[in-house]
């Protein structure tokens, strides 16, 4: 069978995508603030000074961790910190967290993590994760690039031989260039031709390492590219 798309295992990341409402983001005072009425560099500033504390404090914690967890010093560390967003950069791993308003519902914002890993995953202590105080959740392999209808239409074909042999549900979109299977073990594999990205989300699995681990077992043609770049 033909490979859906190219991939680059190589620049593979894994992320934790949040929508949160404003008023539940540290910063909001009720009584004192207003929610913004549509999109703008103004409402997108507000976002970012409602959850300043919060950024910083999750860098902070991810820099701390990675200090206890994994044996590091001071000048084998770098982190940032900028409105809304921040970074922890080790020599296992890259950590990027990012919040905004939500494009879709000016009532609301997302956060973004993402970590690169540096190492195999087999080389991370077993505590690794609990230096994130939020978990990923998500595998994210970028593709060669962003496809052609024809592409589409392949990959729906090759997502529905998957279903019918080994059972699951596909769905597809042809306008957003979405398709996506769930298995019947509570995995899901979506493809986004329009963000250039194959992303794997497995049914109770999160963090880095415990995720690509049982992502290699469960789709060794998916993620071992992965965990083999990673070793080269």
């Amino acid at each position: 069978m033909k490979p859906l798309l190219e991939l680059r295992p190589g620049q593979a990341f894994l992320r934790r995508r949040q929508g949160v409402a404003l008023r539940d983001l540290p910063g909001f005072v009720r009584g004192q603030h207003r929610l913004p009425r549509g999109a703008g560099r103004a409402a997108e500033q507000f976002v970012h000074e409602l959850g300043a504390e919060a950024l910083e404090a999750e860098v902070a914690a991810v820099y701390e961790g990675a200090k206890r967890q994994l044996g590091l010093r001071r000048r084998q560390l770098a982190r940032a910190v900028a409105e809304g967003g921040g970074n922890v950069d080790a020599p296992q791993f890259r950590f990027v967290i990012e919040l905004e308003l939500d494009p879709k519902d000016p009532s609301r914002a997302l956060w973004q993590r993402r970590v690169e890993l540096l190492v195999p995953p087999a080389q991370l202590p077993g505590g690794f994760d609990a230096l994130f105080p939020v978990g990923c959740d998500e595998l994210v392999i970028p593709l060669a690039s962003s496809g052609e209808a024809e592409d589409f239409d392949e990959i729906v074909e090759q997502l529905e031989d998957f279903a019918e042999r080994w059972g699951g549900v596909v769905e597809e979109d042809d306008s957003l260039g979405l398709a996506a299977l769930s298995t019947r073990d509570g995995s899901r594999l979506e493809l986004d031709l329009r963000a250039s990205e194959l992303s794997l989300r497995m049914l109770g699995q999160e963090g880095c390492r415990e995720l690509l681990l049982e992502a290699e077992r469960r789709f060794a043609e998916i993620a071992g590219p992965v965990v083999a770049a990673l070793e080269g």
